[in-house]
């Protein structure tokens, strides 16, 4: 069990990665727009794809966004990964009365985490191996998902 502060863009990058090699079962990630987490990066994608390709019916990777843009713009791979893996993956744009919230939550199997404070800063939590540290934080994301929001589907619709 261990908890520790992390003040820095780049430590921060480092524990999005350490919690995606811990390979969990279950992720349950709740951001502005995932750009600082980084999911196109090479080492994630192959971790995300290992969470969703096994044929393990509890293997589930949850998303909820507060903007789509970014998602829709500039992460083609997790957008492929979507359209292959729904439902056991599933990204939803939040409703607009939560674009009021700062945090971003990163959870593996409800005993890891990484809280960033606020969504411009690097300042953060990284809880490694500790369900009841993370207990706080899985209810919120539980509570930020009942709250409702679009889900985002694999194509664009166009004229």
């Amino acid at each position: 069990m261990t908890s520790k502060l992390i003040t820095t863009w780049s430590a921060y990058d480092n524990a999005v990665q350490e919690l995606l090699d811990l390979s969990p079962g279950r992720l349950s990630i709740f951001d502005q727009d995932l750009s600082p987490l980084r999911l196109e990066v090479a080492g994630r994608l192959v971790a995300l794809r290992t969470l969703l390709s096994a044929a393990d019916y509890r293997k589930q990777l949850t998303i909820v966004v507060q903007q789509a843009g970014f998602v829709r713009q500039y992460s083609p791979q997790l957008m492929n990964l979507l359209a292959i893996h729904s439902p056991t993956l599933k990204i939803i744009h939040s409703p607009p009365h939560l674009l009021n919230l700062q945090d971003s939550l990163l959870i593996a199997d409800d005993r890891h985490a990484l809280i960033r404070f606020q969504h411009d800063q690097a300042r953060a939590r990284l809880i490694i191996d500790d369900p009841l540290e993370c207990a706080p934080y899985v209810q919120r994301f539980a509570e930020i998902l009942d709250a409702g929001g679009d889900p985002l589907g694999p194509t664009t619709l166009g004229l």
